[in-house]
């Protein structure tokens, strides 16, 4: 009790009253910086490691799931084009839905079109009961398909020859009728092309989805409904080729939880007799796909509420599983959930095996520092002595003072420096009367240096935001948010870009970005307008801001078909085949800058979401305008309208394709096909 209060009274008193060896004083605080080393080495050795595997894995789990997106529609993109060719056929009087040789001779053609792979069958089911179609067999053959009056009412299959007419009969099935058939009946209820659910096929077991659309006669009367086949299977062979860390899967759900396809052999249903029960992903036999699915039920409650990406990461028998589950949507009824799993022991095994190598390497170092540091200690413990008394007679102004140290280390050195510290003090502070003239003049030198810096800074900062706004950030303002009622937003992307990547080098790439890009910004420099961002081969562009202006539209729809114009000339000189898609919109934005780091002026407000659904619901080689916009330009631009197309959180909208800078005729305005 005595020391604890005699240290809090008086510490300097007390550390004065104990003897400390300098060879502990030396070597205490060396082993307690090794020993924090070592901990802290350890220790941001491991939070990296795990940092980095989150990073990895959330980048694999989005490279992923972005590839089974691109997959996915590039399947589904198929039906809806045959079935609207074949739709416009028939309404056109192109095809004769009555006569089945020229059916079955525009499915044969069609079937060049597309790889089997996405379309496995095509058909046309009638109103009075008779079907003809197309489809691509278990046997790896097509073959024709006929019900109706022809058949008896049961379903004939036949080969087909080199010209799309049938041949020998192979088979005789069962009794068919298209109209009580999943596909059939739901395109009549919903009066539109629409997907059908899940089903099991009529003459092979294996699954199904329709893309059916119906057909009919100029008095509102039905004549039928079209059909094309995509086989689920084709799916999973596509989750099985992607390789997901070590262990990681990958699968794809409907809402009610029921399995799409997996990454793994199982089907996703089974036979029982003449039965086709699907089955469920919690119910799946891999084990991590099926805890997999029964985390995300408990977690979320309702599948059904996973509205957008989500990212979670739970544990099974204490190994992290890290999760991104993403919404696929294809029309109004087709939604599935995307599902990758990727287990956190793929990657962490090896690191922590580097990270107990690392701690093991440390204590071992550790050990032998203190050894060498004991030793040490007691080797300078005297030599230091006479240097402590040498310096306070320095310091005392005895400048005559010795030290004689008789060795040749840094000790030996040090007391030849004290030696020669008293005659070089008058001349020491001459050189640095001389040095702080130096300075001065270093100070100037290096002053002017800094203006020609500022400048050289004060101009980049107008390269990358507005001059106004450059102005309110030199003045220390630390958060800008302007109104403006009125600016003309454009959105690009160059479509097959991304694709190209698998061709081409990434300098290659970047080089032709960067050329498209800087003719981008040289027009946008042109016009008037403000370059905000660019984010991977897409440009963003505005008009009316900072200063706002009454042509904006005038001015971004001429740059729009100049871009247009630019990427043709690109093509030409480079032999590559590029296209791309814009979308403009018009309204009211909130711009400014906001957060600490990494500045970027930015818009805000549903006129930039409803500009880049224009450009991302657009076509390759169109520019895509809303309705705002269109009002502002229709006196000095050629517009077509387009059908009312359906915008994610818009619903019906009307747009129209801006076409030329000659203003459309007064008498019409003619619609073509979306």
């Amino acid at each position: 009790m005595s020391v604890t209060r005699n240290f809090i009274l008086n510490p300097k008193r007390l550390f004065q009253t104990w003897k400390f060896p300098i060879r502990l004083v030396l070597v205490v605080p060396f082993v307690l910086q090794i020993s924090v080393a070592v901990g802290l080495t350890g220790w941001l050795s491991l939070q990296n490691g795990q940092q980095a595997v989150n990073d990895l894995a959330a980048q694999l789990r989005a490279e992923i799931v972005a590839r089974i997106e691109t997959q996915l529609r590039d399947y589904l993109q198929a039906p809806r084009m045959i079935n609207q060719i074949n739709a416009n056929a028939i309404e056109l009087g192109h095809l004769d839905s009555q006569d089945t040789g020229s059916l079955t001779r525009q499915f044969w053609r069609q079937r060049n079109l597309v790889d089997r792979i996405t379309v496995s069958a095509i058909y046309l089911g009638g109103a009075d009961g008779e079907f003809i179609g197309l489809g691509f067999q278990n046997n790896n053959r097509w073959e024709i398909g006929r019900a109706g009056r022809s058949t008896g009412g049961n379903f004939h299959s036949y080969a087909v020859d080199n010209f799309g007419n049938p041949g020998e009969l192979l088979e005789v099935g069962n009794p068919y009728d298209p109209r009580i058939r999943p596909w059939y009946e739901k395109a009549v209820q919903e009066n539109q092309p629409i997907w059908s659910d899940i089903y099991v096929d009529f003459k092979d077991p294996r699954l199904k989805i329709t893309l059916a659309q119906p057909l009919y006669e100029e008095g509102g009367n039905l004549r039928g409904v079209l059909g094309v086949d995509f086989v689920l299977s084709h799916i999973r062979e596509f989750l099985e080729t992607i390789k997901i860390g070590k262990s990681g899967q990958t699968f794809i759900m409907e809402r009610s939880g029921l399995l799409v396809a997996t990454s793994v052999p199982q089907l996703p249903y089974q036979i029982e007799g003449d039965r086709v029960n699907r089955i469920a992903a919690v119910d799946v036999e891999d084990f991590l796909i099926r805890e997999t699915a029964k985390y995300l039920k408990s977690y979320f409650g309702d599948l059904a509420q996973i509205k957008a990406q989500k990212q979670v990461a739970f544990k099974i028998k204490g190994d992290l599983k890290f999760v991104q589950v993403v919404p696929f949507s294809e029309g109004e009824n087709l939604d599935w959930l995307i599902v990758v799993v990727v287990p956190e022991s793929d990657f962490m095994e090896r690191i922590q095996a580097n990270t107990r190598t690392t701690i093991q390497l440390s204590l071992v170092a550790l050990i032998l520092a203190i050894g060498v540091g004991l030793m040490t200690a007691r080797w300078i413990t005297h030599p230091l002595w006479q240097l402590s008394q040498a310096s306070m007679a320095i310091a005392n102004g005895d400048f005559e003072r010795r030290v004689w140290v008789d060795r040749s280390d840094e000790l030996g050195t040090l007391a030849k420096a004290f030696n020669q510290m008293s005659a070089q003090l008058k001349s020491s502070h001459e050189q640095v009367a001389e040095y702080s003239r130096s300075l001065e003049r270093k100070v100037r030198d290096r002053t002017q240096e800094l203006q020609a810096e500022q400048e050289k800074s004060e101009q980049l900062l107008l390269n990358i935001f507005p001059a106004a706004i450059a102005k309110r950030l030199k003045d220390n303002q630390t958060a800008i948010a302007d109104y403006f009622p009125d600016v003309t937003i454009l959105f690009a992307d160059i479509v097959g870009f991304t694709t190209l990547s698998s061709r081409v080098s990434p300098i290659q790439l970047v080089s032709w970005l960067n050329h498209i890009f800087s003719t981008f910004d040289r027009l946008a420099e042109k016009h008037g307008l403000e370059k905000i961002k660019t984010i991977g081969d897409a440009y963003m562009v505005v008009g009316g801001l900072p200063e706002q202006r009454p042509d904006s539209a005038e001015a971004i729809a001429e740059m729009a078909l100049e871009m247009q114009q630019a990427i043709q000339e690109f093509c030409i000189i480079t032999g590559q085949h590029f296209q791309i898609r814009i979308g403009i919109n018009t309204g009211p934005v909130v711009a400014g800058v906001i957060g600490l780091k990494k500045f970027i002026y930015d818009l805000w407000g549903d006129t930039v979401n409803v500009a880049s659904r224009m450009e991302s619901s657009g076509l390759p080689s169109k520019i895509q305008v809303t309705t705002a916009t269109y009002h502002r330009l229709n006196h000095q631009f050629t517009f077509h309208k387009r059908e009312p197309i359906t915008i994610k959180g818009k619903g019906q909208m009307i747009t129209y394709w801006l076409i030329d800078k000659t203003p459309n005729p007064p008498q019409s305005n003619p619609q073509i096909p979306q």
